[in-house]
């Protein structure tokens, strides 16, 4: 046991310092304290950049639709200019949206609609007059059928679901499904990056000493198995020290804003300042479980290549498995308690992503969770045990990539 603890520390101090793990971490505190000016920044360009005034023609043939045309983009589009030609004044009109530069023509002859725009590309624009166009027509249609605008208004009225789960007192549990799938989608986000950075790490690591041939000579002072666990402790180690630092970056910079009399952060930021302690920890278990299921099989594959630019093509087929998760937990936002949710988060390929985001956006029974953690705890201990066969046996393997039965047939012997 102290020889894995001396080759993790040894694995931990020569990455530590090394120019993409420190690059990766200072991109990632810009990252958080990005999100927490970015509402700022965003004002800034929206007041930089604010759209211009509708400026458009129109030709009225059903002679009822402009007046409600006019209205609605008084309403709506303040400083629109829209002026009304009659019928076959259209040449005309089509080199006047030329000469000044209008937005286009609009042409209505009920129930047929077109728009002659001047910059067919500029969505932004023609999709505010599809908006005023439709909103005009609704108008026109109800003075049809005889309706009020207060009518209208009650037609068109919608209703403000507010959810509350029975059992809650006093509305106590009722829950904001929106600001949870947000924190759920970025923590479950950087689990998914966190899986896939250090799992390929620890697969590049291993190909990198076997090509090297220093894997002969470690392998004559110590054990593969303590080789592999070495590796995988190290590179975790490194994975959490990378999270506690931006973890501190959201800390402080959320007591910067206060004392800086900004306010609390905002967005995202907000999200992970207000993150409570017990779902820290739940977060940090699934990502320790997680990332040792997953970086025992990335040893493995890496045990089983001779050069480092083979590890790819095992790499891709783990991530698969990684990606797999990610969209089973991202499906499961829908019904966090429905059957494929349920079924994916006892699955141990799966659970550290999606068992995580049911413990945040529902409440799963307490045997759910329970049975999670235990069948990925097996799947750690099973995948490790297998892993470690083959890491045993691929670390002197060069020349020809082994093929899985002749993997078989050496585990067998």
């Amino acid at each position: 046991m102290r020889m894995i603890f001396v080759l993790a520390r040894r694995d931990f101090m020569s990455r530590v310092k090394s120019g993409p793990y420190i690059i990766t971490t200072l991109l990632g505190m810009l990252v958080f304290i990005g999100l927490s000016f970015a509402p700022l920044l965003l004002d800034y360009f929206a007041s930089a950049f604010d759209e211009q005034p509708l400026d458009f023609i129109v030709v009225d043939y059903s002679g009822e639709f402009f007046p409600f045309l006019a209205e609605v983009v008084a309403e709506n589009e303040p400083g629109g200019v829209i002026e009304e030609i009659q019928p076959g004044g259209e040449s005309e009109a089509f080199q006047r949206v030329i000469d000044e530069g209008k937005l286009g023509l609009l042409l209505v002859d009920l129930p047929e609609i077109a728009f002659a725009a001047l910059d067919g590309s500029n969505y932004v624009s023609i999709s505010r007059v599809e908006n005023i166009v439709n909103q005009s027509l609704t108008r026109l249609n109800a003075q049809k059928m005889g309706l009020s605008p207060a009518q209208l208004n009650a037609l068109f009225a919608r209703a403000e679901l507010q959810v509350r789960e029975i059992g809650s007192q006093d509305g106590a549990d009722e829950r904001d499904f929106t600001t949870g799938a947000v924190l759920a989608y970025f923590m479950i986000f950087m689990i998914y990056m966190a899986l896939i950075l250090y799992g390929n790490m620890v697969a590049s690591g291993v190909a990198e000493e076997k090509s090297s041939r220093i894997m002969e000579v470690m392998i004559a002072k110590v054990k593969p198995m303590e080789l592999m666990f070495g590796k995988i402790l190290g590179v975790g180690a490194l994975g959490l020290l990378q999270f506690s630092i931006w973890i501190a970056t959201v800390l402080t910079v959320t007591v910067l804003r206060s004392a800086m009399g900004l306010g609390p952060a905002a967005g995202g930021l907000a999200l992970l300042s207000g993150v409570p302690p017990s779902l820290l920890a739940w977060f940090v278990l699934f990502f320790i479980l997680g990332f040792f299921f997953y970086a025992s099989i990335f040893a493995a594959g890496g045990a089983v290549v001779s050069r480092v630019e083979d590890v790819n093509q095992i790499s891709t087929l783990v991530m698969m498995l990684i990606m797999a998760g990610f969209f089973a937990a991202f499906v499961s936002f829908t019904n966090p308690n429905g059957q494929l949710a349920v079924i994916t988060s006892l699955v141990p390929f799966t659970s550290p992503m999606v068992m995580f985001a049911r413990l945040i956006l529902a409440d799963p029974p307490a045997v759910e969770i329970a049975a999670s953690l235990v069948l990925l705890l097996a799947g750690v201990l099973g995948g490790a045990w297998f892993s470690g066969k083959i890491y045993r046996i691929g670390v002197l393997l060069y020349g020809k990539r082994p093929t899985v039965r002749e993997i078989a047939r050496y585990m067998r012997g």
